[in-house]
């Protein structure tokens, strides 16, 4: 039995991302070819690898305790892939380079400190810059040529409408970041969903996605929500939330890279969506060897899974 590595990579990008359509994002595939992929997969090992019996709209994907598996040996063929097109990068066009990334404070945090940890031992002459800006400053500075790769989100559920695409500039996913809810650690584990949708929250101003998850919420059951705080940064809502002033829907990387003493995140089967973690920057024929190395060990960073700082109640 010869299985092809490339399939084996499919597989993974689907157990990272949790669905069909965000891997085939991430792989700049179809829908429909990441399937046949994954079908191929299947009959070449002869397992069962994709758990048919618990997809719901086509929005996630769960594997078999033999898709898990054989998605966990991917990362080792991820890691090996990656290393030999550094190794390709570095005889092409040299070791030294610089690279200027921007972003936001948590995505900065989670991705590229470690990436940055890492190329020091591993690839010591890459030289990168980072800078933090918000989302409509990084692509202006991108445009202006004054940054190389800029880290984003984007909300694939959100009410209001996306961006287009930036003309020259190119969007690639870098992992699904699912919502949470959060309560005070204080707070009885005994009150229901109902009950703690007519309480206080913490949330952020009307137009905002998290304000979008939290009122689609309410109204799918029937509940109008409590007192509300309202903020923007994430560092601000955890501590209102510990200081027992509400409960607030959270993205899991804040949770796995903010302080969060305090609180802990209510248990639910609802699936509450998820913002699309990105990188842009220029045309990938148009981009430097440093560049594309760096942009590669951010997917491989990324693509680890993230653990919750928090535990359930």
């Amino acid at each position: 039995m010869t299985l092809d590595p490339h399939r084996l990579l499919v597989l993974r990008a689907v157990h990272r991302t949790g669905s069909i359509r965000s891997a085939a994002a991430a792989l700049h595939l179809t829908a429909s070819g990441v399937s046949q992929h994954l079908t191929r997969l299947e009959a070449e090992t002869r397992l069962a690898l994709l758990d048919r019996s618990r997809r719901g709209g086509g929005r996630t994907a769960a594997l078999t305790s033999a898709g898990l598996a054989l998605a966990e040996r991917a990362d080792d063929v991820a890691a090996a892939l990656a290393e030999a097109e550094r190794e390709v990068d570095r005889m092409r066009e040299g070791t030294e380079g610089t690279v200027r990334v921007g972003g936001f404070p948590t995505a900065l945090g989670s991705f590229v400190v470690p990436a940055l940890q890492e190329l020091a031992v591993s690839d010591p002459a890459l030289q990168v810059q980072v800078v933090e800006v918000d989302a409509a400053e990084g692509v202006a500075l991108l445009r202006a040529g004054e940054l190389d790769l800029l880290l984003g989100e984007r909300y694939a559920e959100s009410t209001t409408a996306a961006p287009g695409p930036h003309p020259g500039l190119v969007e690639d996913d870098l992992r699904r970041d699912p919502f949470r809810i959060v309560v005070p650690r204080i707070r009885s584990a005994s009150a229901t969903l109902d009950e703690l949708l007519a309480g206080p929250w913490v949330t952020t101003p009307r137009r905002h996605v998290v304000r979008d998850v939290l009122e689609r919420l309410a109204a799918r059951h029937g509940v109008v929500t409590g007192h509300l705080h309202l903020c923007t940064d994430s560092r601000t809502v955890l501590a209102l939330v510990a200081a027992g002033l509400g409960a607030a829907v959270v993205p899991e990387l804040a949770l796995a890279y903010l302080p969060s003493d305090g609180v802990t995140t209510f248990g639910t089967a609802v699936d509450l969506g998820a913002r699309v973690l990105t990188v842009v920057g220029p045309e990938h024929a148009r981009r430097s060897a440093a560049t594309r190395r760096f942009h590669r060990r951010i997917r491989e960073i990324a693509g680890r899974e993230a653990v919750p700082a928090v535990s359930n109640v």
